[in-house]
């Protein structure tokens, strides 16, 4: 059994893992197929169990190794202008078009196409696989997988993740603080607007300071080639009101803000937060002390930053990575890895511009990339085996 990473992609696209959903009968074919193999599965489950990351080791079982991470949830397809259904690869010239292509099912299908090499080989570092649920709503899975490092699985020495990065190294993301603020203020007749304090008005002017907020920070410094370099403020859904004749009692905003490693976020939520109060006294004056604002906190994902050099990206470099170290804005699980006390870098095929667009698509030339890099990855497992206590890529113990 030694199917090509493209006859894998077009079976992992045919799962509809998007995150509102379960990810188990993905979960679940793919523990059958590396069982056949002859490697032996860890799943770790969601509260409610209709969800699972899985973890695997080829090679050596009771040493640290490398991790290949990646997530199985794809973000929605609803209200997308689609050429083709998105949950079926098409080919046109050389592309692979489907949900979950780019971000991030290729690198799954890559690293599994790699899976029988690396099982045929006397690997003397184990390479581990990591698959994980719920990355587009939060990076809520990993923590639970990482939490059996040491203790159930072996905790890797080094981390790649695949998100799309046309397999260059990128060794910085911004981490995220996702939020939802609850307004109430008093509902009346449209007509009574003396009688009124519209929640809606409020949630609006809300909006309207943190984008205001979001310029001023976006243009800070940051790391090289992260754009944009500076904090960033989004506000991705408003609701408010029952009718137009009516002022909006309650009104709820969902945003959030996204950081760089050198950041306090708590510090930017409390900078923001004192900004939009003065707005709103401003704007509401003697009505002010009826609203009541609420913002709580839904999900945190921590910012990383590996610097130049390091452990991850100088293996990254040996498999074949190439170009300058670089900072993206979106977030991801490396800095979930790196917390724990995993070197990480995140190196992966496909362009990030192509992820969560209608006709997502990754080129077979990036596949083939991949491919090789996770081939290089057998041959120098093969023939390297890393000394227990930190030190360069490539020495022996």
């Amino acid at each position: 059994m030694n199917p090509s990473s493209t006859e894998l992609l077009s079976t992992l696209v045919g799962f509809d893992t998007t995150s509102h959903r379960s990810n188990l009968d993905l979960i679940h074919w793919v523990a059958d197929y590396l069982v056949g193999l002859g490697v032996m599965p860890h799943l770790t489950r969601n509260n409610d169990g209709h969800k699972a990351n899985l973890f695997a080791t080829i090679g050596p079982q009771d040493e640290r190794g490398v991790c290949l991470h990646g997530h199985t949830d794809v973000v929605p397809v609803d209200g997308q202008p689609w050429e083709s259904d998105p949950f079926r690869l098409v080919e046109r010239d050389g592309l692979l078009f489907g949900r979950g292509t780019c971000d991030m099912k290729g690198w799954l299908a890559c690293s599994l196409a790699a899976v029988p090499g690396f099982a045929r080989r006397r690997l003397r570092t184990p390479i581990h696989l990591a698959l994980s649920y719920d990355e587009e709503i939060g990076c809520l899975g990993a923590p639970g997988m990482i939490a059996t490092f040491g203790k159930s699985v072996p905790k890797p020495r080094i981390a790649i993740v695949g998100e799309p990065s046309l397999m260059a190294p990128v060794t910085a993301h911004k981490g995220v603080v996702a939020l939802e603020t609850h307004i109430t203020g008093r509902d009346a007749h449209s007509s009574l607007l003396h009688l009124g304090v519209s929640a809606a008005t409020a949630a609006a002017e809300m909006a309207v300071e943190l984008h205001r907020i979001a310029k001023e920070w976006m243009e800070l410094p940051g790391p090289a080639g992260m754009h944009p370099s500076g904090p960033t403020i989004n506000v991705g859904q408003i609701r408010a009101g029952v009718a137009r004749n009516v002022i909006a009692r309650e009104g709820q905003l969902v945003w959030e803000i996204r950081f760089r490693a050198s950041d306090n976020p708590d510090d930017l939520l409390d900078d923001a937060l004192a900004r939009v109060q003065l707005r709103l006294r401003r704007c509401f004056e003697e009505y002010f002390s009826v609203l009541h604002v609420e913002t709580r906190e839904i999900a945190r994902i921590p910012a990383f930053d590996a610097g130049a050099g390091g452990m991850a990206e100088l293996l990254a470099r040996r498999l074949g990575a190439d170009g300058h170290a670089r900072g993206v804005p979106y977030g991801a699980e490396a800095g979930q890895f790196a917390a724990a006390g995993v070197p990480t870098v995140i190196c992966g095929p496909g362009n990030i511009e192509q992820a969560h667009q209608p006709n997502e698509f990754i080129a077979k030339s990036q596949l083939a990339a991949c491919d090789l890099f996770l081939a290089r990855l057998g041959e120098w497992a093969s023939e390297v085996r890393l000394a227990p206590q930190p030190s360069p890529v490539g020495a022996e113990a």
